[in-house]
Formats: structure tokens, C-alpha cells, sequence
């Protein structure tokens, strides 16, 4: 959430950075006037939000050729979206072991849930989460196929997101997680040793790019993990509103 009566200019430069990080801007940005006709802004406020990356080092300008897109420095600033948020009881480091990948279409369910019709092409990447040598959850993610079309390895013990990037150009640059409590089915007490019913974290995640298009789908059912969170709530005297600013 942006802060209330953030400024023009750097709610631009928000969006323009946010477009760097998913490969919408590849090499160099478009011209100042064309950037300041697409926002419908005055040219020198498209000025200030590219001034402000400048000073980062993510941009840099040439006289008469344009600015451009230092990567190197982009890398010290951002990375890819972790593959889980959650934390895990126990001192030994989560892994996830790739049980298949393969290419297949939206049915009702996933189309609604990508913004896909039925019958778009996909990729389903199922994975186990091991800690200590046991299977402590398993997850199911569904790939824009049109996207990531041709996708047929992915490394285990590396970054999905990493790796997509390196693949296509680009991934995910904002996702949306949802974290409920589920009950362990059949299948799931099968794969995770546990008996049937017991209680388990669904995690769902949407991931999107710097359009909104969804990318990735996921839903991971878990077993020893917790998520805590700490909801800060402030009212706005200006304007009576509420502000919750939520951290882990």
C-alpha cells in the first residue's frame, strides 16, 4: 500500500521501477514526452520520478542517447519473490523437491483463479517442501503457459522465480498470498505421514507482473509451519481514515 498523499512524481517512479523489474523496460526507458503523455503529466514530473532513479544508480542517463537501465546496480536493491513466506518450526532449512513438471490446460477452476479461459495451455509444477530429510508439505503451481511457453526443466535447489527470470526475461514482480487453516485430506496424509484430518496451513498464491496479469497460481498445504503477523492500525486525523500497516 503506497502511503496516503504520496507525490505525483514518486508514485510515477514507483511504476516506472516496478515495469524495470519485470522486463517491461528492457535496455533504455521511452522519452520523457512519451512517458509524460502516457501518464497525462508535465513533462518535468516525469523528470523528477526518472531524477530520483537516477540518484539510486538503477538509471543513468547519455546525452543524446537516452537513459538507461542499469541491471548490476537493480540487483543490489531487489530480488525475486521468495518462494514461501511461512516459517517452519524446527532449526533445519526447508527445502523443495520437484515430484513432476508438465504442460497442461485451465479447467473452471484455475481459469477463474488466473483470469484464464478454460482450456488455456499451462504449465503444473508439483513439489514437495522437506525439512530434515521429511515431507512437510506439498504444493501445486500453475504457470501461464502462454507465458512460459516451452518450459520443461527446473533446477531443484534454486529460485523458481530466478530461474523463469533467467529463462523468458522476466517473472512475478508482486504476489498476493492467502493463508487459511485445512484439514488433512486422504491423499495429503498419505504423502506427509500424518493421519487423516489433522491440521494443516493452505497457502494460495497469485502472482502477477507489473500489469496485473496473473502469472502463477499456487496452493501449498502445510504441516509444522506458522505465519505471525502484527496488525498496526492508526487512524488518520486529516481525514478520519484508517491506515493498517501489517509486518511479520
Amino acid at each position: 500500500m503506497e502511503p496516503l498523499g504520496l507525490p505525483l512524481y514518486l508514485r510515477i517512479k514507483n511504476i516506472i521501477l516496478e515495469r524495470i523489474i519485470a522486463f517491461s523496460y528492457v535496455e533504455k526507458l521511452p522519452g520523457e514526452l512519451v512517458l509524460a503523455g502516457e501518464f497525462n503529466v508535465a513533462r518535468g514530473t516525469v523528470k523528477q520520478a526518472i531524477d530520483a532513479l537516477v540518484q539510486t544508480g538503477i538509471l543513468f542517463r547519455e546525452q543524446g542517447r537516452g537513459t538507461f537501465i542499469n541491471r548490476d546496480i537493480l540487483q543490489h536493491y531487489y530480488s525475486n519473490l521468495p518462494d514461501l513466506l511461512l516459517r517452519f518450526t524446527g532449526s533445519a532449512p526447508v527445502a523443495l523437491e520437484i515430484e513432476s513438471l508438465m504442460p497442461t490446460m485451465a479447467d473452471g477452476d484455475i481459469g477463474v483463479k488466473m483470469g484464464l479461459a478454460i482450456g488455456s495451455q499451462l504449465q503444473r509444477l508439483e513439489r514437495y517442501v522437506k525439512q530434515d530429510g521429511r515431507v512437510v508439505g506439498h504444493g501445486v503451481t500453475w504457470l501461464d503457459g502462454s507465458a512460459y511457453s516451452g518450459l520443461s526443466h527446473i533446477e531443484e535447489g534454486r529460485s523458481l522465480y530466478a530461474q523463469l527470470c533467467e529463462s523468458y526475461g522476466f517473472s512475478p514482480v508482486k504476489a498476493c498470498d492467502s493463508v487459511v487453516p485445512a484439514l488433512c485430506s486422504a491423499r495429503l496424509a498419505r504423502i506427509l505421514s500424518l493421519p487423516e484430518g489433522s491440521p494443516l496451513l493452505r497457502l494460495e498464491r497469485r502472482a502477477a507482473n507489473a500489469e496485473g496479469a496473473i502469472l502463477e497460481y499456487s496452493q501449498f498445504h502445510l504441516a509444522d509451519a506458522e505465519l505471525s503477523l502484527t496488525i498496526d492500525a492508526r487512524q488518520i486525523t486529516s481525514d478520519g481514515r484508517w491506515q493498517c500497516t501489517v509486518a511479520p
